[in-house]
């Protein structure tokens, strides 16, 4: 009960850590030489990637508990 407890509380901060990276990688980006914003599509695919293991996380983490 203890062990399911734990990774319960480890789960939920790490999909908590990998929610801040995804929204911190889906910005755009500031470009000085243009004087615009533009889109980062480098990081846009790292926030899509921390999306999915979140989801996988997620699956494992109800599968671990129930």
């Amino acid at each position: 009960m203890m062990t399911k407890l734990v990774v319960l509380i480890v789960g939920i901060a790490l999909i908590l850590f990998l929610f801040l990276v995804n929204n911190a990688m889906s910005k755009p980006i500031y470009n000085k030489m243009h004087n615009m914003w533009q889109d980062d599509p480098i990081g846009r695919q790292y926030a899509q990637m921390t999306i999915v293991v979140m989801l996988i996380i997620a699956f494992v983490l109800g599968a671990v508990v129930l």
